[in-house]
């Protein structure tokens, strides 16, 4: 390996760490200066340190979200001609920046660093602003349908031009948002990261001068492709599919599909995506833009690759081997001008496809899946006394990890967002005008298995004002359980209810936006994780265990574990018999009985027809005539034939006043 550096592989290491802790105090000045909930307590921002090529040479792990590496930033790098030294770029437009910003809430601002004459390198730092205006408070709602209804949108630009300020820009941006002054204090908690990044990097320079520290930038990326690498040899080659779900139903375009054939071939991996939906009428849709080693898309990777390896050098070199293949105008690389606000569910979800194409790969080392989001909680209510909006972030809602090969599923957190801080309850009610009731595990059998999957997290407040709003995204496992894994069993379902255990209870389901009013309670339940290996191998003391800390009921330790437990003790006869009653084999994936009836109607072959169906129409128009389709097959009792679906389309063509394409017209037939 040292023989292909530039430099000494002592100076090599001494040049990473070093620009890691550069990253690390970006993040650190980020953190200490900003003005936002969802920034300073949350975490949802990010620094980084990127080549004069566009590729993260360095990012925090300790600090700020964990996927940094994979960031398409020579989009922004390229966008903005004639640097100079004191220019700082601001973006926010996930088509303008090419999947650079991915969706409106996350400002990114970047600045060049020079030395000797040249840009040796780029500081990056974003935000998740609480709010960038559009149609809801918070900005995000699942059910746009289009970018123009969620928030300002910011093409590549100047903030500052040789160290000069674009006031009035600044002063437009900060207009169209209903926290002005949050939003520039962190703002200048960006250029405070930024400036920290420069004065560091030329610290560097002035001691090891520019062309070694541009070497040594190069050989930190070519060291972790080459670790990279080989991780992915340890993989058997071959090509690997798993199919999981989006649960669209709060905005109305029902459920949908991504499927991911992982293709392995020595040190060399390809994401092909095809067969997933097409784009949706909802802000699910993720704008990769097909780039290559796209953070949102490969942070599964990213996660695998540290988890194995965690002295691996965490840069862009580590998904330079992996390839994308993403059909055009489908969901993880939508056209134009779709609504992409809660493509963080998106995101979270292609992390369960990896992970279920590995397990069939490499039994045995990756979990069963866990509850597969992080909600968004977000209240917003006029302050009484001015009547300006107050709007802040309640909580990020995970749920329970997936039972793993050697232990338990994490309480409360899944690995999918797991870099994601809870806001303490103090901090909440002393911002905003409610009382957190309850905030903790969610009683009730997890996943079952040989190590369970991890409880979800109950959540209850009450609001103390009249016409409070309240937004939710990214609740997910509403429909479709967290599946097992290895012979485990799956999650529970997510669920949320108004006024639980009064006259006015109701189910929300999985709801958008939200009018409250003084006394209301709102209960949301994440759900579980599931579970990793047979049941029946969990030692009866741990279930015990289990059912005295509130997972399980005594019913549900017999009925999922053959555990008896009488008079609160363990009955070991009993538990003996139980067990010993004769069971089938038990399936690599359980998939939950409700994801089984939906995939009895909607094959692999039905929705692969559909899609084939649907390709000659406009975008637009796709998923108008999918959701029809939906409808059309509801009460189905068996899956439809080619033949069918043409008839079904010719029909709704016809109802909605369409030239059905002639390539469709009695195809099957």
């Amino acid at each position: 390996m040292s023989s292909s550096l530039r430099t000494d592989p002592v100076l090599v290491e001494i040049l990473r760490n070093r620009f890691k802790a550069i990253a690390e105090e970006m993040a650190a000045v980020t953190l200490r200066t900003a003005y936002t909930v969802f920034v300073k307590e949350t975490h949802d921002f990010g620094a980084c340190l990127v080549s004069p090529g566009g590729e993260v040479f360095a990012a925090p792990t300790d600090t700020a979200v964990s996927i940094m590496a994979g960031l398409p930033a020579w989009e922004v790098v390229n966008a903005l001609e004639g640097y100079e030294e004191g220019d700082v770029g601001i973006a926010n437009d996930p088509d303008l920046t090419r999947g650079l910003s991915t969706h409106l809430p996350d400002i990114w601002l970047w600045k060049p660093i020079f030395a000797e004459g040249r840009v040796i390198a780029l500081a990056l730092s974003f935000v998740h602003s609480s709010d960038v205006g559009g149609k809801v408070p918070g900005s995000i709602s699942p059910t746009s349908q289009e970018i123009f209804q969620e928030g300002l949108r910011i093409p590549p630009m100047k903030l500052y031009r040789a160290g000069v300020a674009s006031q009035e820009f600044l002063d437009l941006v900060l207009l169209n948002s209903r926290i002005p002054e949050q939003n520039r204090g962190d703002i200048r908690a960006q250029l405070a990261s930024l400036n920290v990044a420069e004065r560091r990097l030329k610290e560097l320079v002035a001691r090891y001068g520019a062309a070694t520290v541009e070497a040594g930038i190069e050989d930190v990326m070519d060291q972790a492709e080459q670790r990279a690498r080989a991780l992915i040899e340890e993989i058997p080659d071959g090509d690997y599919e798993f199919v999981d779900y989006l649960e669209g139903d709060d905005a109305g375009v029902g459920l949908i599909r991504i499927k991911l054939t992982l293709r392995v071939r020595g040190s060399d991996l390809v994401m092909d995506f095809a067969g997933t939906d097409y784009q949706v009428q909802a802000a699910l849709n993720l704008p990769s833009w097909n780039q290559r080693g796209h953070r949102q898309i490969c942070f599964a990777f990213l996660n695998y690759f540290r988890s194995l390896a965690p002295d691996v050098p965490y840069n862009s070199g580590l998904v330079r081997p992996i390839e994308l293949r993403i059909p055009r105008g489908t969901l993880l690389n939508p056209e134009p001008g779709a609504a992409y606000g809660v493509r963080a569910a998106t995101m979270f979800r292609i992390l369960d496809n990896v992970s279920g194409c590995l397990s069939q790969a490499i039994p045995g080392v990756m979990p069963a899946a866990g509850s597969g989001a992080v909600a968004i909680v977000l209240l917003s209510v006029r302050d009484p006394a001015t009547g300006a909006w107050k709007v802040e972030v309640a909580q990020p809602l995970s749920g329970g990890s997936g039972g793993r090969p050697r232990q338990d599923g994490i309480d409360g957190t899944s690995f999918t967002g797991g870099w994601l801080r809870n806001i303490p309850n103090e901090v909440l009610e002393a911002t905003m005008p409610v009382l957190v009731e309850e905030y903790g595990y969610r009683p009730g059998a997890a996943g079952a298995g040989e190590h369970r999957g991890g409880a979800g997290i109950r959540f209850r407040f009450r609001s103390l004002a009249p016409e409070m709003l309240m937004t939710a995204r990214g609740l997910e496992r509403f429909t479709f359980r967290p599946w097992g894994l290895g012979g485990g069993t799956p999650g529970q379902l997510g669920k949320a209810l108004l006024n639980p255990g009064t006259p006015r209870e109701r189910s929300l389901g999985k709801l958008d936006l939200l009018s409250l009013e003084a006394g209301d309670v709102v209960q949301l339940e994440t759900a579980s994780g599931g579970g990793f290996g047979d049941p029946w191998r969990r030692p009866p003391e741990r279930v015990l265990a289990d059912l005295t800390a509130g997972f399980l009921t005594v019913a549900e330790a017999e009925a999922l574990y053959a555990v008896a437990i009488r008079d609160g003790a363990l009955d070991p006869k009993a538990t003996d018999e139980l067990r010993r009653r004769p069971r089938g084999p038990r399936p690599l994936f359980d998939l939950g009985p409700e994801r089984l009836a939906h995939e009895a109607i909607y094959t692999d072959e039905v929705v692969s027809e559909i899609i084939r169906l649907l390709k000659p129409f406009p975008t637009r128009l796709r998923p108008v005539l999918r959701g029809r389709l939906g409808r059309e097959l509801e009460g189905c009792s068996s899956a439809p034939t080619a033949a069918e679906l043409a008839d079904l389309l010719g029909r709704v063509c016809w109802e909605l006043g369409l030239a059905a394409p002639r390539a469709t017209v009695g195809a099957g037939r």
